[in-house]
């Protein structure tokens, strides 16, 4: 008598995202062992990231840092976007995106001796402070007449000798707080109280910690609770009362934790996340290790990333918070990382994705802005792209359609090993895949079977085109701003491909090329035939 075929669904494939920690012979189906160039939606289906369309043409140097800036000295104030790379710090001008920074102004060009670009932006009561290793802190002021807009601070702290230089700094309780001075690196220093340019008047003062935590230097400062944070790159310090400096108190020294990169410290609801040498780290749950032993974030690819720290000297990240994602990237590496936030892993973990790019093309710089309503990226070749659409553009600008053209980009999924059969390999029959969106785009399958690193077998299946509907935008009956607005229909769709011979384990690859359609992966099962047993 024949075996009846064996329908085998993968429940919830790949909602759990990447996983390169664990054996992928044991995971279950929830894990992914590449997830690259996606995103995990709200329902927990993977789908593709968005686009970067170009608002900046490159200027050939790395972004180092980037800002928002809401300038009060015009009326009803304006968000205004710097950008810094090589010697440089610009405000940035959308109005024509096809060209590269402005070069003049008083307020658009502003050069500093022997900087590089990583600058930490700091705003601060109506101004903007800048920090930079090895120079003296920068001052952009809108109300100042032309010409005197940027300038260096004016005073030092009395016990600087040579040069003051924080690399790091924060506005907080009315005053900036600043660290990582190259004479004195284990000092934070504060300004008087709302005035970010003196430092030696009024209350001004500084917080010894080599009297807390011996020999370690500040990496980072940042807020949490209404306490003063103070990362060390082996040691993190919590203070109480940073409102009332004369009452400042040492609440918590956390050891052999510490930050390893400035610009991976993020807020992210009531919690921060930073880097550290064994990975990324939640603050919260270091603080309260006892109720909570889990610190790790990124415990799923953990030797991965801790393989990048050593590989990479600089680090950026920034959280968008209209996508709940956390995003790090190792700017020297094509390799962004994208920790989701809205559902976690069974780990107590976020669920984990990767992103790549074009060479050159990798963010080197990222902020999340209010002004355009989501994350904009600095860009390794010196451009500005804002995440938006599912086309990636390149810089062939169309001056007949005063836009650049579209570059595609591919999205990469591979599962984990798949057990087939109890005993004996089973006969493979049908993979049956369920997707959403994608009008055409073109999906790769490859499979792997039993342990093999060479695939059996490939197919390329075009997507079904998304067909428009009928029902005006928003369900109204009326043209939305002159025009008639309907939406497009991206059902569910159902693709079989055929798969032959047999396997104990199952690995399946699918790849799709990006053709301006967003597309999520709802469902896959396999239909195999128990084989005979030997």
């Amino acid at each position: 008598m024949a075996k009846p075929l064996a329908y085998q669904p993968l429940t919830d494939f790949g909602v759990n995202g990447l996983n390169t920690q664990d054996n992928p012979a044991t995971l279950d189906q929830t894990y992914l062992t590449s997830a690259n160039n996606v995103v995990l939606r709200e329902s927990g289906r993977i789908s593709f990231r968005k686009g970067f369309k170009q608002k900046v043409v490159p200027t050939g140097t790395a972004i180092g840092s980037m800002i928002e800036h809401f300038d009060q000295s015009v009326t009803n104030g304006v968000n205004k976007i710097f950008a810094s790379y090589g010697t440089s710090i610009y405000r940035i001008d959308f109005t024509a995106p096809n060209t590269a920074f402005p070069s003049s102004g008083a307020d658009v060009k502003h050069t500093v001796a022997n900087s590089t670009g990583n600058w930490q932006f700091v705003n601060f009561n109506s101004r903007l402070h800048c920090f930079h290793a090895g120079v003296v802190p920068q001052r952009y002021d809108g109300s100042q007449s032309s010409g005197s807009r940027w300038a260096a601070h004016a005073t030092d702290p009395a016990s600087i000798s040579t040069l003051f230089d924080p690399s790091c700094g924060m506005g907080f309780y009315g005053r900036i707080w600043c660290g990582g001075v190259a004479e004195a690196k284990d000092v934070v220093y504060y300004s008087n109280l709302l005035d970010g340019d003196d430092w030696t008047g009024g209350d001004t003062g500084f917080i010894d910690l080599k009297k807390v935590w011996g020999n370690d230097e500040i990496v980072a400062l940042a807020p949490f609770y209404g306490k003063l944070v103070i990362f060390g790159k082996e040691n993190i310090a919590i203070y109480d009362s940073p409102q009332t400096v004369a009452s400042l108190a040492l609440n918590e020294v956390i050891r052999g934790i510490g930050c390893i990169a400035r610009d991976s410290v993020q807020a992210i609801g009531d919690d921060l996340v930073f880097l550290s040498t064994t990975g990324l780290r939640s603050l919260a749950r270091t603080t309260e290790k006892d109720k909570l032993p889990l610190t790790d974030l990124s415990v799923n690819i953990k030797d991965t990333i801790i393989r990048n720290i050593g590989q990479s000297t600089n680090v950026k990240s920034v959280y968008v918070e209209n996508e709940g994602i956390y995003i790090m990237t190792f700017t020297d590496k094509n390799i962004t990382y994208i920790f989701d936030f809205k559902h976690i892993t069974p780990q107590a973990a976020p669920r984990i994705t990767t992103w790549s790019f074009e060479t050159d093309r990798e963010p080197s710089a990222m902020i999340y802005t209010e002004l355009y309503s989501g994350l904009l990226v600095g860009q390794k070749d010196g451009g500005v792209a804002g995440y938006e659409g599912y086309f990636d553009t390149d810089l062939a600008w169309v001056s007949s359609a005063a836009s650049y053209t579209n570059s595609a980009f591919t999205a990469d999924i591979c599962s984990i090993w798949i057990r087939m059969g109890d005993v004996a390999a089973s006969i493979l029959k049908k993979m049956i895949l369920v997707l959403e969106g994608g009008s055409g785009a073109s999906l790769g399958l490859r499979w792997y079977k039993d342990f093999s690193m060479n695939s059996s077998s490939t197919t390329q299946i075009a997507l079904a085109p998304a067909t428009t509907g009928t029902t005006a935008l928003w369900g109204a009956s009326t043209s939305l701003y002159g025009s008639a607005k309907y939406t497009p229909i991206y059902g569910l769709e159902e693709y079989k491909t055929a798969l032959t011979g047999s396997a104990k384990h199952l690995k399946i690859n699918m790849s799709i090329v990006s053709n301006g359609y967003d597309v999520s992966v709802q469902d896959l099962a396999i239909i195999s035939k128990q084989g005979k047993i030997r």
